[in-house]
């Protein structure tokens, strides 16, 4: 990990944001809370497993990522103090179709969906809290789908930079272009104000 970067926000410091947690809802919450640092190029989730939990990457980056007839695909990035999961496999309970990689030596922070679930029924505010969550990741979501749709190559990197700021220098560019649905080349010429 880069000591010279400031470390991000822990997930409770996250979860504040989004709502205020009484003392006993966050006791409760972090019971359920696990932080372990993970290498470069290893996996939170691998393709056909069951994804049981939430992820959030407290310092590093990983990517979420699909392969279709052998490419692989970026599809969303997670860098210092952003959550990132399987959602599908998650959610509906069935064999991931994505996996999620490391990009970079990372501290993340877990907790066990059915485990988050149980601790809801205790705490309502917990409950708006996932709510809120789930909210903020579709927005996110959406918002990448109106990009590719909507914006040109070179608006799509624009915004990829002022979401992941530092990004072009902590994940592979071969990932960035899979990202914005380009080749390298094109991202090179975008990169050199070629385009």
């Amino acid at each position: 990990m880069n000591s010279n970067r400031i470390r991000s926000m822990t997930i409770f410091e996250t979860f504040q944001q989004f709502t205020e947690i009484s003392p006993k809802s966050l006791n409760d919450l972090q019971q359920l809370i696990v932080e372990e640092k993970y290498s470069k190029g290893e996996h939170l989730l691998r393709f056909g497993e069951y994804d049981k939990d939430f992820f959030f990457i407290v310092e590093g980056s990983a990517r979420a990522y699909y392969l279709r007839d052998g490419t692989d695909i970026t599809d969303y990035f997670a860098l210092d103090g952003q959550f990132i999961g399987g959602l599908e496999s998650l959610f509906q309970a069935e064999p991931a179709l994505k996996a999620i990689e490391l990009t970079e030596d990372s501290v993340v922070q877990s907790f066990n969906y059915v485990e988050f679930e149980k601790v809801c029924t205790k705490h309502h505010e917990l409950e708006r809290l996932g709510r809120k969550l789930v909210t903020h990741l579709f927005i996110l979501a959406q918002q990448v789908v109106e990009d590719l749709r909507f914006l040109s190559a070179a608006q799509r990197y624009e915004q990829l930079q002022i979401r992941h700021p530092g990004i072009l220098n902590r994940v592979p560019l071969k990932h960035i272009a899979s990202y914005l649905n380009i080749s390298i080349v094109s991202l090179s010429r975008i990169r050199s104000g070629k385009q």
